[in-house]
């Protein structure tokens, strides 16, 4: 039986995140030193972590492994559902009051954009029964010369969908400027890639957790509106 080297486990723990930072491997029971998928410090055998990937720090953050059943929401407490508006991959952001409750993505892989948008929306309507938010929060759309016009008219054409849907839904929803709800969460950076990055980053100083792009852009969105929600239905629009 052949010896276990460390590019060995580099290699088998690589694929959830995790990195070993010790240099030398004995057997299994000796400690060594590893990098959970958040950064944190593990110490630990590869007797156990070979088993399972487990950071004493992630297993006491709630934020880490939300759960996919939402507990009911309390009467005087306001439910916002935030949408990182997209007809691929749409990031979705969950918040009972100020505190960040659920988080994830829908995927569709249709092969049309119309076929696209209404898979969306019929997502849309599928979460708004599950969830009862009393707030929609909609990314608004911003034309970029990266984007291009085909782009920007696809998520024109979604962006009216969704309004239509939380009308019809009698829902209270804000259309988010980009530039606005950015600058109410500090993101930063020059190019629409710095921007992405920075939210990822603030996302991971507030809750200590990694999440895509998509993800990251609805916790902004979701923040935005939890903070800054008004009585009334309208769509806010700050250009």
């Amino acid at each position: 039986m052949s010896r276990i080297s460390i590019q060995q486990i580099a290699h088998e723990i690589e694929a959830d995140g995790w990195k070993i930072k010790s240099t030398e491997y004995k057997n299994l029971d000796t400690p060594l030193e590893f990098e959970c998928a958040e950064g944190h410090l593990v110490i630990a055998p590869y007797k156990k972590i070979r088993v399972r990937r487990e950071c004493p720090v992630c297993a006491q953050n709630q934020f880490k492994n939300l759960k996919e059943t939402l507990a009911p929401k309390q009467r005087d407490v306001t439910r916002t559902l935030a949408l990182d508006q997209s007809t691929h991959i749409t990031g979705f952001a969950i918040f009972d009051g100020h505190q960040l409750v659920q988080y994830g993505t829908y995927v569709t892989e249709a092969p049309g954009e119309y076929e696209r948008i209404h898979e969306v929306n019929m997502w849309l309507a599928s979460i708004i029964k599950n969830t009862a938010p009393d707030v929609i929060g909609i990314e608004g759309i911003q034309y970029q010369k990266e984007m291009g016009v085909t782009t920007f008219q696809t998520l024109a054409r979604l962006q009216g969908v969704l309004i239509e849907s939380c009308m019809q839904a009698k829902l209270l929803f804000k259309v988010c400027n980009t530039n606005t709800w950015r600058n109410h969460c500090g993101v930063q950076g020059r190019s629409r890639s710095d921007r992405k990055t920075s939210m990822q980053r603030l996302v991971k100083e507030w809750y200590d957790i990694k999440v895509s792009d998509d993800v990251a852009d609805a916790i902004g969105i979701g923040k935005f509106v939890s903070d800054t929600l008004q009585s009334q239905t309208q769509i806010i629009n700050w250009e």
